[in-house]
């Protein structure tokens, strides 16, 4: 189809064309979803097993073991880990992508279920828990009042502000942390127990038998049912303190006779505070359709509404994820405008007619707009790597209007055709060329939305948004440019252009002399023909040595201006100890010029939907999530600060491990750092022992900092051992002296008051805190047989002390530990290459396996992907390319401009000191598509003029000469378009700014080359054929031209 003379007899459909695009763009803009980042983190599951008061090793013996067993039977799992803490079971299921999410977390339920009887009576109900990166809480909110204590606090925030936040579109779960959880404490004198002869039991069973609120059943009367129900319910401690435990001999003994009863709070394992003061912490995790900023909005709403509610409770905003997404966003809006700027001025030196600039120029907006309907059509979402999208389409969809509007303008004014007439033949006659060259980079572009995985994830969205815009720009270029080209009927605003042709004459004179040059250096190169060859073959193989010198990387690193500070202290360490020394970090934090804002968690409260940064925390973590000014608004990068912290942190005593890095330090959500070394195996005295070995290989080398281990045995465990035949000789079982003891140190839940539309407030029965503060106090517990004989505990049992891990993590079902770390100063597989050097001389058992995973395997991983892609795209750009010349020759001519890309790539990335990483790749990929359109226009001219009469060197040169001008406009285009993105104007353009620098350098070398390689390359690829086929017809060449696609072809 003739598109271009449809365009110009159906100008009123092309209007309306236009104004669709225009319309359903700007729409697009104010409806599109915004975010940071898409979800690029595979399908995970966690499963929270809270099992009080047990150790790390039995919880990973009693728990986690049948679980992971069980769990592994479930389809699509590609890796089980699991970690154990005191009290505390974790599971985590990473399943391969492609799993769905909701039916990944109800295969997890379904297993839990099946093992449910078999797993320990004391554990409270599994929680599982679906894992993402969208899952994340969006909006924090601190709480703190002057007039109301902490369980009032949490109460309130408990029972009415979750709820009233929970009803705001778009959110999905509403978590709430920190401060006290009320709770009715029945403190029992263990002497005045003892001395009446009562157990724990007895009370527990006394507040239960006495506090209830049970159906009865029902009775019929006549014509009406009623409902019986029986209520004994004491809402008030006092009631609770008249609750008759016995009658001996006409006395009654009251359970005031033997405890005290506290309306107070839950014995605390965790808390938050923000700003260094304790506070309530209400977390908003948004449904995962929902726009991020809409969802934030309407929360902000709300909190207004509930400021005037309760004026006695202060809200203050910790954390708000709109706040940066905006400003990424807004950054990214601009470094599109600078893009079309740039590009803009680029056209009119070139062009110097105003009329041509303006009808280019508005090409590129309307391909943009084009590009983010689609974008909202198709269920993406404006976000860093959408958004660096359209940077980078900027220089690359002019291209095709350049092209267009330089040929009509040729056959307006050097063939001397009227304007309707140029714009029909100039364009068609081009259609095909253009049409080839976008087929090229979509060409190069679909492989990547055929990989799955991380790289699938991350860069489809990214693929999508260039496929949308380069097929948007070449619509317009085929309908929109010829069109207003006639409109406005090719007249030139003389006194306007011959100012303009005046300001740039320098820049004119000098692009005709490079094109003079050029001319002549082709000439030269065609008469040298090895020469070149060889000199282009040395730049390649520069190039590679250069590129294996540059390391690499999964992605850069991303100034997002928030620093997480992960710590913990010393083992065996209080909630109140590792708060004391939390204190000591918040207090650098106060001191920091560029610090706004910071929340600190201690340990985890059982419940909540999402488990920080590093996964659940036990008493002797903790987790300070810091916020900091715009990257724009301060002198130091977020690496100095983080650097200089660490220095100040490496400095309070009792810290045993701490790590400071940027939150999103690491590429997956998954990967828990970038260097990992895992070592598995059954003993865990072996692991622990080969992890400092390992540990201590890392610390030399270069570039690994934040090092630190996953657990030590250094944590003191008391173990008693049960004496078998005393206790049996009393009718015990360990299993009851274990419920024993567990009554009275971690108390029994003897009831609840339940109060309509309240979290229920339980009622926990346990001896005073001083009857349970020391070992010596707890060997003097009271066991009770059941034939009523009471016993001390320590003539049942003899105590071990001795060391333990405070945590015990398994991988694949086997006993693991991991030293991990992070890099700094230095390219990633650099320091990689040295920690695997390192690791040669640490000795491993037999049974012992030792691996090095983290961003390793991700690299290796995603890499792998990418170049597969890089050889999928380069087999497609042939086979199109085959396709248009009729030739299986003139492609390989065409595609020889691949290879040098290679040196600019490699200049440009060792100049930026920037590392070969995945955005590198792609942009390698992108400029497999790029040059090759450059080449094409090229050698197509040489074709038409030869098929014209013109002898073959003759064509080549004057081939340079006409196309000289569109390759470097299109180039320059394309090289200033990205700017922006390279220089990291934008905030969070860090990641994606290597992909710009590849493209930029392999698009600028790779254009000076072409024009002197690629007609050396067709001539020697014309004298093979010409060569052949003399050999074949008997040394008669019949002098048919080989050159014109025909001929080679059929060779």
């Amino acid at each position: 189809m003739n598109w271009p003379a449809f365009a110009i007899r159906h100008k009123y459909t092309v209007f309306a064309l236009t104004l669709a695009i225009v319309f359903f763009g700007l729409y697009a803009k104010k409806a599109i979803k915004l975010e940071l980042f898409p979800d690029t983190s595979p399908p995970m599951v966690s499963v929270i097993t809270v099992y009080p008061g047990v150790a790390a090793s039995d919880v990973a013996r009693e728990v986690n073991k049948p679980l992971e067993e069980e769990l592994a039977t479930i389809e699509g799992v590609k890796k089980i880990s699991s970690s154990s803490q005191d009290g505390l079971s974790i599971v985590r299921v990473e399943f391969n992508y492609g799993k769905d999410l909701n039916l990944a977390a109800v295969d997890v339920q379904n297993a839990i279920s099946r093992i449910k009887g078999s797993l320990p009576a004391g554990i409270q109900e599994p929680q599982v828990l679906k894992f993402s990166s969208q899952d994340k809480p969006v909006l924090t909110l601190a709480l703190s009042s002057d007039s109301l204590d902490l369980i009032a606090l949490r109460t309130l925030a408990d029972n009415e502000i979750k709820n009233a936040l929970q009803l705001v579109d778009g959110v999905g779960a509403v978590d709430v942390l920190g401060g006290y959880r009320r709770q009715i404490n029945v403190y029992v004198d263990r002497h005045r127990l003892e001395a009446l002869n009562l157990s724990l039991e007895r009370i527990v069973a006394a507040i239960g038998a006495t506090n209830i609120s049970l159906p009865a059943g029902r009775v019929t009367q006549q014509e009406q049912e009623y409902l019986l129900r029986v209520t004994q319910e004491r809402l008030d401690p006092e009631e609770l303190a008249n609750i008759l435990l016995e009658s001996r001999g006409g006395h009654n003994i009251h359970l005031k006779d033997v405890a005290r009863i506290e309306d107070s709070s839950q014995e605390q394992r965790s808390s938050y505070r923000f700003n260094g003061k304790n506070s309530v912490a209400i977390q908003i995790i948004k449904k995962r359709e929902a726009n991020t900023v809409e969802v934030i909005d309407k929360v902000k709403a709300k909190l207004a509404e509930l400021e005037k509610q309760f004026p006695e409770v202060k809200f203050a905003v910790a954390d708000d994820d709109s706040i940066f997404t905006l400003q990424v966003v807004e950054n990214m809006a601009a470094s599109v405008r600078d893009a079309l700027i740039f590009t803009t001025v680029i056209i009119l030196l070139f062009l110097i007619s105003l009329n041509e600039s303006v009808v280019v120029a508005l090409s590129m907006p309307l391909s943009l707009l084009g590009a983010i309907a689609l974008i909202k059509a198709t269920g993406l979402s404006l976000n860093i790597i959408t958004l660096s999208a359209l940077i980078l389409s900027v220089g690359i969809v002019v291209d095709d209007s350049i092209v267009v509007a330089e040929n009509i303008m040729r056959h307006h004014h050097e063939l001397g055709k009227d304007i309707r007439t140029a714009a029909i033949d100039g364009a068609k006659e081009i259609m095909l060329p253009v049409v080839a060259g976008t087929a090229t980079i979509v060409a190069v572009l679909v492989p990547l939305l055929l990989i799955g995985g991380f790289v699938g994830q991350m860069f489809s969205p990214l693929a999508k948004t260039l496929i949308y815009a380069i097929s948007c720009s070449l619509l317009v270029s085929l309908t929109i440019i010829p069109l207003l080209t006639v409109m406005l009927g090719g007249k030139r605003w003389t006194a306007a252009e011959k100012v303009l042709g005046v300001a740039i004459a320098p820049f004119t004179k000098a692009m005709n002399s490079l094109k003079d040059f050029y001319a002549l250096l082709v000439v030269k190169a065609l008469q040298k023909r090895k020469a070149t060859l060889l000199l282009s073959l040395g730049l390649v193989l520069l190039s590679i040595k250069l590129l294996s010198l540059i390391g690499m990387e999964v992605l850069p690193k991303m100034d997002v201006g928030s620093i997480l500070i992960s710590l913990q202290t010393s083992p065996a360490s209080s909630l109140q100890k590792t708060a004391q020394v939390v204190a000591r970090v918040e207090e650098l934090l106060d001191k920091e010029p560029a610090v706004v804002a910071y929340s600190t968690r201690i340990g985890y409260e059982p419940g909540t939907h999402y488990m920080g940064g590093t996964g659940a925390l036990g008493v002797t973590q903790a987790e300070i999530t810091v916020t900091l000014t715009s990257r724009k608004e301060r002198k130091e990068t977020i690496w100095q600060i983080e650097e200089r912290l660490r220095r100040e942190i490496n400095r309070i005593p009792d810290i045993e491990t701490f790590v400071v890095k940027e939150v999103g330090g690491t590429a997956k959500t998954s990967t828990v750092a970038p260097i990992d070394v895992r070592i598995t195996g059954e003993d865990m005295r072996v692991l622990d022992y080969l992890a400092g070995e390992v540990l201590a290989q890392l610390k030399t080398v270069p570039g690994a900092v934040n090092l630190y281990r996953s657990w030590s045995l250094n944590t003191p465990e008391v173990n008693m051992v049960v004496d078998e035949t005393r206790a049996a000789a009393l009718g015990l079982t360990p299993g009851e002296i274990t419920r024993q003891i567990y009554a009275a140190l971690e108390g029994l839940k003897a009831s609840s008051l339940q109060v309509e539309n309240r979290k229920d407030t339980d009622i926990v029965v346990r001896y005073r805190p001083e009857d349970r503060d020391s070992l010596e106090s707890m060997l003097a517990l009271i066991i009770t047989s059941p034939l009523g004989v009471q016993v001390p505990l320590r003539e049942l049992v003899h105590v071990e002390i001795k060391p333990a891990a405070s945590v015990v993590t398994r991988e694949n079902h086997l006993p693991s530990v991991d030293i991990l770390g992070y890099t700094e100063g230095r390219p990633f597989s650099h320091v990689i290459a040295d920690v695997e050097k390192a690791l040669r001389k640490v000795k491993v058992p037999e049974g012992y396996r030792l691996e090095v995973t983290g961003e390793k395997a991700d690299l290796q991983e995603s890499s792998g992907d990418l170049k597969r892609a890089l050889l999928v795209a380069v087999v497609m750009v042939y086979l199109l390319l085959v396709a248009q010349f009729r030739s299986f020759i003139h492609p390989v001519t065409i595609m020889m401009s691949i290879p040098l890309v290679l040196f600019g790539v490699a200049l440009a990335l060792l100049l930026s000191g920037k590392s070969v990483s995945l955005p590198a790749i792609l942009g390698l990929i992108l400029l497999v598509g790029t040059v090759v359109r450059n080449s094409i226009v090229l050698v197509e001219f040489i074709i038409r003029s030869r098929e014209a009469g013109m002898a073959r060197d003759e064509a080549i040169v004057e081939a340079v000469r006409v196309r000289f001008r569109p390759i470097m406009m299109t180039a320059l285009a394309c090289i200033v378009g990205m700017l922006p993105l390279a220089l990291e104007w934008a905030l969070g353009s860090e990641r994606f700014s290597p992909l710009a620098i590849t493209v930029i350098g392999g698009m600028l070398v790779a254009t000076l080359l072409t024009m002197v390689v690629i007609p050396v390359v067709y001539s020697l690829l014309d004298d093979l054929v010409v060569r052949i086929r003399v050999e074949l017809t008997g040394g008669k060449s019949h002098g048919v031209p080989v050159d014109g696609g025909k001929g080679i072809g059929e060779v």
